[in-house]
């Protein structure tokens, strides 16, 4: 997880690019422009936007006066914060369809004032016992905060009515995803799992979600190989096993076409 208060290094981005995380953008004073999927969003003072993965982003631009902040997350970032993922999904088509939404003053103090907490307990230096819990909680309540300020904007009936059966499944697929992607990669043994066909599974993950199947378990795959290769000693083959690649050299062609560099490249830059 990412807290940005400066916009002027996004302006090197290479466009258009396709996002691949979740994005919490709070504006403040001055506009955010931009062009996603198509169409121009714009945020005024006030507004926040939850950014889902999968949307094109063609264009932005931020204005002279613009001051915000932003939060980014990679989703298997945030199943690690939140006790159930679905808590997140079962927002995510209002995020998908409707990503920006004006908020009141005090909605604004709330996310001020979580934001500044969260930049300064993860800029401290000292790692008492408890720094990342309170750090890990700090997080779950901006996204609880978050998904009830969309959730009060969701009229009567649009709260009362039930998930469809696609958005069931979906649900079902990412958990599946989530306990099984060191296992297996392959769509075909979730769909039969699932008592679907391949087919059927890949139309309505892209219907509900916007991103293919196959995407989100490579994200699961990559964020869990990134992690070990960051964060653990164990060797590229070690990790390889670890995560059910049939050897290692499949596992460096894997991870460098969906990253660009070799695990020994991304191990190395950090």
């Amino acid at each position: 997880m990412v807290v940005i208060d400066s916009f002027d290094s996004l302006s090197a981005i290479t466009k258009p690019i396709t996002n691949d995380a979740i994005w919490s953008v709070v504006t403040i004073t001055g506009s955010l422009t931009l062009q996603i999927d198509g169409k121009s969003l714009i945020m005024t003072p006030s507004t926040l936007m939850v950014l889902a993965p999968g949307h094109l982003i063609s264009d932005f631009y931020v204005s002279d006066d613009f001051s915000g902040f932003a939060i980014n997350s990679t989703l298997n970032n945030l199943e690690a914060f939140l006790p159930v993922m679905s808590r997140v999904l079962l927002c995510y088509k209002v995020f998908w369809g409707n990503p920006v939404i004006q908020i009141d003053k005090d909605e604004l103090e709330d996310q001020l004032l979580y934001h500044k907490l969260l930049k300064k307990k993860t800029s401290e230096k000292n790692t008492l016992a408890y720094s990342e819990l309170v750090v890990d909680n700090i997080c779950r309540a901006i996204i609880f905060e978050t998904l009830n300020l969309y959730i009060k904007r969701l009229d009567t009936a649009e709260k009362s009515t039930k998930s469809t059966r696609s958005e069931q499944l979906f649900y079902h697929f990412i958990m599946m995803v989530e306990n099984r992607f060191k296992k297996t990669r392959v769509l075909n043994d979730y769909a039969d799992a699932m008592c679907i066909s391949p087919k059927h599974l890949s139309a309505l993950v892209k219907e509900v979600s916007g991103r293919t199947a196959g995407s989100w378990i490579d994200s699961y795959v990559i964020a869990e190989a990134k992690r070990l290769l960051s964060s653990t000693k164990m060797s590229i083959l070690e990790i390889s096993e670890e995560l059910n690649f049939a050897n290692q050299s499949f596992f460096g062609k894997y991870f460098k076409h969906i990253t660009g560099l070799s695990p020994s490249q991304f191990r190395n830059n950090l």
